[in-house]
């Protein structure tokens, strides 16, 4: 079987999970009697954790070199924590053993982005038609469980979830052992030494600070965006379908990624992405028509699909080979962690009071990005920005010369 073949596989069986989260998640907290505020408490919680857990994992995995292993083992801790998480049936059990499962779950991501990213560099390996089999089951997903909820009950989202992990554990095996890298050479304290030098260079930091915001803004969207067009009284077919929709735009993307990259570049794709999310989320806050809301799903292309890429393609040419999975954790935790935690705090109260209005708390958040992305494009060259640990002695300059400052 080819490595495009086994990661296009494990990319599949890795967003089912996603594709019931995101937009339902809420919906199963709600049938189990939480608030709105308990829920943004729930879901801020879930992004939070991200911030320490996902680097400690990476860091471990790029010292052991085989990240096959640690992510059959996060597969498999997820797996039993879903499971318990279905028989909590009040706030402090759901919300303590959803921080636990989102402790382990996400970090299987960068791991996995920095395989594919690393055989895209070596290889050539096209990264947008292996990640695109994310998003395609993650429109299978949303729109089976979008159908499934309008004849049953929210209980319904639980046992999907623990569906989708248990595919998510048997894709994790095609991750053969050929996937792996050799384990980093020198000593733990010469890679924290390497570590600490990029989370500290002023350039790394704004760009994944930039496309962290991006993200971030999708915070009202991901909590409350379901639950906002039932208020509505849009069918929950319709709701799965609207997901589905915003996913395909982003699946053409990824289609097309590779001359996208090779034209317009990480840093001024993300300029895109920035510029993209302010439309969007402007709109939204005017409660558009159902027809609005249509042709606004079809910039998630540009607010996620865009901002993903240029992330991505940014990290993993910006930050030394060894610190590879590392630096996709660090770009996560603060995207999915830090400032979506944040921002979904914020929401919580904004859209108990305002409803749609909350949108113009992601109108805020994209136009900082913005900022950030144009400093990005006027200073990047699109190296790396700091260059391999050569030694162990720790005596004169302990890296070969970085670019991009």
């Amino acid at each position: 079987m080819s490595l495009t073949l086994r990661l296009s596989l494990f990319y599949a069986s890795m967003c089912i999970f996603g594709g019931i989260q995101v937009p339902f998640y809420p919906v199963w907290l709600k049938g189990n009697g939480l608030g709105a505020e308990e829920i943004s408490l729930v879901i801020a919680a879930m992004s939070f954790l991200r911030i320490v857990s996902a680097p400690a994992i990476a860091f471990i995995a790029d010292r052991l070199g085989d990240r096959r292993r640690v992510v059959i083992a996060l597969g498999w801790i997820s797996l039993a924590c879903v499971v318990v998480l279905g028989f909590m049936t009040s706030f402090w059990p759901i919300f303590l053993m959803s921080a636990l499962l989102m402790t382990f779950y996400p970090a299987i991501g960068p791991l996995t982005e920095t395989m594919t990213m690393r055989a895209a560099i070596d290889q050539g390996l096209n990264y947008g038609r292996v990640r695109l089999w994310c998003s395609v089951t993650f429109i299978v997903a949303s729109s089976g469980m979008g159908w499934l909820l309008e004849w049953q009950p929210s209980a319904i989202i639980g046992f999907g979830l623990v569906g989708a992990i248990a595919i998510n554990v048997s894709g994790a095996y095609l991750l053969t052992p050929d996937l792996a890298e050799p384990g980093h050479k020198g000593s733990r304290g010469v890679q924290i030494a390497a570590m600490w030098q990029m989370v500290r260079h002023p350039l790394f930091l704004t760009g994944v600070m930039s496309a962290s915001l991006i993200q971030s803004s999708h915070a009202v969207y991901y909590a409350f965006g379901t639950l906002n067009w039932q208020r509505l009284g849009y069918s929950e077919t319709l709701i799965g379908g609207l997901w589905a929709l915003g996913v395909i735009a982003e699946i053409v993307l990824f289609a097309l990624s590779k001359g996208v990259i090779a034209r317009v570049g990480a840093s001024r794709l993300m300029i895109i992405a920035a510029v993209g999310a302010i439309i969007r989320w402007g709109a939204m806050a005017a409660n558009p028509p159902l027809w609005g809301v249509i042709l606004l799903q079809l910039l998630h292309a540009a607010s996620f699909g865009a901002a993903h890429l240029a992330a991505i393609h940014f990290v993993a040419h910006a930050a030394p080979r060894s610190l590879g999975a590392t630096a996709q954790s660090l770009y996560a935790s603060l995207s999915a962690g830090l400032a979506m935690g944040v921002v979904t705090l914020m929401a919580g109260p904004l859209y108990v009071h305002y409803h749609e209005k909350a949108f113009l708390l992601s109108v805020v958040v994209s136009l900082a990005a913005l900022v950030g992305t144009f400093v990005i494009a006027t200073r990047w060259n699109g190296g790396a920005l700091i260059g391999e640990k050569t030694g162990n002695d720790g005596q004169g300059d302990p890296y070969r010369g970085g670019a991009g400052c």
